[in-house]
């Protein structure tokens, strides 16, 4: 009796102590739970920053869709999925509550929302059992939907008696121009922000901030909007104006096209900038990208070439030699050098060169105009190695210009390792890469009396703040004016009298000069070691990378333009392959084309002041 008394008091203060514990002890715990159940965060969507042409027109902007997203803690709600059940089944909730365990309830309920879901996505139960039952917090089934695709969901849920399923508003970025200027606009990733292009390279500014709000929600679901809670506000990406026209870029593209499928080139390049800003008012590279190809496992190319794959510039790249030879006061352009009709045998670095135009003693400016690779290896030595190298820092060459476009390349310049070799190839343009990007700029330094400057892409940024016009910035001072004089003289001759008369524009002098260069081949086997294995690396003396770099017009300067193209083909119609063939006429088209667009007439000089003047 005593015993039996003992444990009732035992078990009663038990009992107490437990009642206790949960309505006292644990009570602001258990109802934050219990709240938690039927609070949630609703994020607000910022919008990502538009992008556009200098003339205003959309390259991409954010816009509203919706996505089919699962919510795993409604899925796992007894409140939330008990009268979904029981609507489905004909019955109460309380019948359900008695005839089924929670268990139970939890199976049906999934079981059915699986089966729902794979009749309409057209999947397997069990795929979709496995997303109902996930522990992720969220599951996107579907992506950008429209508002007519939503509101048949929206619908589809309802009459399913769906809950823990939602059609939820999102954003889908788009590119009204299409493939148009895609290498440069780039592309974005769900949750990643910018992947490519000046998405990427201008994250910081595009991106903005997602606002949220504390909601509420009843037993059935629904929000009660007595309850809402705190609301931050989103704060939205900055818009970009590019400093391209859409116009011009596409008018470019499609002489750039034309010209590579003309001489079936593997890869071809054309930028065009204003000299006396480094503004880039086109820029195109070939294979372009396709956006249709986007997101399918055929990987798609997303390299600009004029800014992430650099070339061996050949003869334009003798400007470097040139203007630091007249610059330092090493030559004249009237001082007479022997190209030794075109065959030349260096007796101390023991190697040879040659010259296709075949020229006796000349002075430099036809050295220069006839781009004799003798003669210039003499002007070369007038400054030496150490000035050399200097010069080509100064013109840019072995750093990224800082365009904006990820992945840039610095180009690859020998600045210590020399072998004999390199003595005879490194001033003529060989053993040297750079991009096209890197060689507009440079010309346009000659024709900036001496000034280089950095390649401006985005023209101006506009927020809830007002408008940030981006101002034009100095690189630095390449040469003296005197010299960048002479130098638009030697370069207006290549075009008038040398190797460069097909970039000829009727009504509108050019200043230029031509690039024909082996193509490098890094499979290409050279010979065998001891052990037998190949040698790899060479010229083939079949495949060459053509180009053109110049200015317009010659006497006032206003726009750069660099065309390359790597390995063309020869044709029925034509045998020959170089720079003054193949580049210079695609040079004069975009170049007269641009000019045109800008409103340059023989007539009618442009109201920018030119680096000419």
């Amino acid at each position: 009796m005593i015993l039996a008394a003992s444990l009732l008091v035992t078990g009663f203060s038990a009992v107490v102590w437990r009642l206790y514990d949960l309505h006292v002890r644990q009570a602001p715990r258990l109802a934050e739970l219990a709240a938690a159940k039927f609070r949630e965060e609703r994020v607000l969507l910022a919008r990502r920053g538009t992008i556009k042409d200098f003339s205003g027109r959309l390259l991409a902007y954010d816009e509203q869709v919706h996505e089919l997203r699962t919510n795993q803690v409604h899925l796992h709600e007894l409140p939330t999925i008990k009268p979904c059940l029981a609507a489905v089944k004909g019955m109460t909730v309380r019948e359900l509550t008695l005839k089924m365990s929670d268990r139970a309830i939890f199976d049906a309920y999934h079981d059915h929302v699986s089966r729902a879901l794979a009749a309409k996505l057209g999947r397997q139960v069990p795929e979709m059992l496995a997303v109902v039952k996930s522990k992720e917090p969220v599951q996107t089934l579907v992506r950008e939907m429209d508002d007519e695709k939503s509101a048949e969901w929206a619908g589809y849920l309802e009459a399913m008696q769906i809950k823990g399923v939602y059609v939820k508003p999102a954003v889908k970025r788009s590119y009204p121009a299409g493939n148009s200027m895609a290498l440069i606009v780039g592309g974005t990733a769900p949750g990643k922000g910018g992947t490519y292009g000046i998405e990427k390279g201008r994250e910081s500014i595009l991106h903005g901030e997602n606002g949220s709000v504390q909601i509420e929600r009843n037993k059935r679901g629904e929000e009660m909007l007595l309850y809402r809670g705190e609301m931050i506000d989103p704060r939205h990406g900055s818009g970009l104006h590019l400093t391209l026209d859409l116009a011009l870029q596409e008018a470019v593209d499609k002489i750039l096209i034309e010209a590579h499928n003309r001489w079936k080139a593997t890869r071809s390049m054309a930028v065009v900038t204003e000299v006396t800003t480094g503004t880039v008012l086109a820029m195109s590279s070939l294979p372009a990208h396709d956006r249709a190809l986007a997101g399918q496992s055929e990987a798609t190319n997303w390299e600009h070439f004029a800014v992430n794959k650099p070339y061996e510039p050949g003869s334009t790249y003798k400007i470097v030699a040139f203007t630091a030879a007249l610059d330092q006061r090493k030559i004249t352009v009237d001082e007479r050098f022997d190209c030794h009709w075109g065959k030349y045998h260096d007796p101390v670095l023991n190697f040879d060169l040659e010259d296709l135009t075949k020229m006796g003693t000349v002075p430099a400016r036809d050295v220069f105009t006839h781009s004799s690779n003798i003669g210039t290896y003499k002007i070369f030595k007038k400054t030496g190695q150490a000035v050399f190298l200097d010069y080509t820092r100064r013109f840019g060459f072995g750093s990224a210009t800082g365009c904006g476009i990820p992945g840039e390349s610095a180009g690859k310049i020998n600045w210590s390792n020399w072998s004999n070799t390199t003595y005879s190839s490194f001033p003529m343009g060989y053993e040297v890469e750079v991009t096209p990007l890197q060689m507009a700029l440079a010309m346009g330094a000659l024709a900036n009396n001496g000034l280089l400057m950095k390649p401006r892409l985005v023209d101006r940024v506009t927020s809830e703040r007002g408008v940030e016009h981006l101002q034009p910035e100095v690189a630095g001072q390449v040469c003296s004016g005197r010299t960048a004089q002479m130098m638009r003289e030697l370069l207006k001759n290549v075009v008038a009298k040398g190797t460069g008369k097909a970039a000829e524009i009727e009504g509108i002098e050019v200043a230029g000069k031509t690039g024909t260069a082996q193509r490098f081949d890094p499979e290409m086997v050279t010979g065998y070691r001891k052990d037998g294995t190949p040698k790899k690396g060479g010229y083939r003396k079949d495949q060459w990378v053509v180009s053109f770099a110049g200015f317009a017009p010659a006497n006032d300067p206003k726009i750069a333009c660099v065309v390359v193209l790597d390995n063309p083909k020869k044709s029925l119609d034509t045998d020959v392959i170089g720079g003054g063939a193949v580049a210079g006429p695609v040079f004069a088209r975009i170049v007269e084309e641009t000019l045109k667009q800008l409103s340059v007439r023989p007539q009618r000089p442009l109201a920018l002041k030119g680096g000419g003047q």
